[in-house]
């Protein structure tokens, strides 16, 4: 396995579903990575470009980031790129089809940073037979950080 660790600010709102087959829940959000670097020859610090990184969660982990996390919170989230790619058929007859090449984050573990922000952390107690559906749909949905 290949992981890698990202740091980055919660640019989207965060979705859950549950799937079909296992009734378990799967969030996505995307993250803005920004960074800086300092010019040497100016002195100056330069802005570098908005890197924006999809980001896929399962199970229990998935309930506890949709309970948590909210939009233009820091965090920082572990896990695997995986390939996210897909073909795009053609609309013309006989025309080519397009390949759309994408990655995201398939996450192992999320947190929020403390970098720029404090929390408070609560253990959530859950029985065996309690379904991710039961609790996400108990929860109220997270404020906005500002």
């Amino acid at each position: 396995m290949n992981e890698n660790t990202f740091h980055g600010t919660v640019g989207r709102e965060i979705r859950i579903n549950h799937s079909q087959r296992t009734g378990n829940a799967v969030v996505n959000f995307s993250i803005a990575i920004n960074s800086r670097r300092r010019d040497q020859a100016s002195g100056q610090w330069v802005d570098r470009p908005t890197v924006w990184k999809d980001v896929v969660v399962f199970g229990l982990l998935a309930a506890n980031v949709y309970d948590t996390l909210a939009t233009g919170m820091h965090v920082v989230v572990t896990g695997e790129e995986v390939d996210d790619s897909f073909t795009k058929e053609s609309r013309e007859p006989g025309g080519e089809d397009t390949v759309i090449r994408r990655t995201k984050i398939e996450a192992r573990e999320v947190a929020v940073s403390l970098r720029f922000q404090t929390a408070t952390v609560e253990k959530v107690q859950r029985n065996r037979e309690q379904s991710t559906e039961q609790r996400s749909t108990s929860s109220t949905a997270p404020q906005p950080v500002g």
